[in-house]
């Protein structure tokens, strides 16, 4: 290994001007896939890239801020939830459960971070991906950019006949 050496590109090596273009639009959607493969538990972050320099898109940042925080205390109630619920293909969801998933209700426990509560038949958590599921759906839904969603469940309570 230590007779191997490293061999300089040939502009350099045969001391060759040269020259390179650089679409800044293109990096900005290269580095944006960087930190989306970084940052995968971040998938639901908007991302904005601001000018250090001269301060471009800084007004898009703060108008993005206000919908963040407004997403954050956005409250949606049991009857639209259950009404969502019922649209939603549960099926399509993947669940490694023995018991196929079912969901009698879900109602919103608390916002800031918008925490929801799953009345289920099933006695474990629910799957990770059975979660990512549920929690894609009410972002397409009901508009929870940069928001982070908990989830909660229960088991539905047996009546005594």
């Amino acid at each position: 290994m230590a007779g191997i050496r490293k061999r300089k590109h040939t502009s350099v090596a045969r001391k060759k001007a040269a020259t390179g273009k650089v679409n800044p639009a293109q990096l900005l959607i290269d580095y944006e896939k960087i930190v989306r493969t970084r940052f995968k538990f971040l998938d639901y972050a908007p991302i904005v890239f601001v000018s250090a320099l001269t301060g471009d898109r800084s007004e898009k940042l703060f108008d993005l801020i206000d919908r963040v925080a407004d997403a954050r205390r956005r409250r949606v109630t049991t009857g639209e939830l259950n009404r969502w619920l019922s649209e939603v293909d549960l099926d399509r969801g993947t669940s490694p459960a023995a018991r196929k998933v079912k969901i009698y209700y879900v109602t919103q426990a608390a916002t800031s971070p918008p925490t929801f509560i799953l009345f289920t038949n099933q006695s474990k958590r629910l799957h990770f991906s059975y979660e990512r599921f549920l929690e894609n759906q009410l972002r397409k839904s009901f508009d929870f950019l940069g928001a982070p969603i908990r989830f909660l469940q229960r088991m539905k309570e047996k009546r005594e006949r």
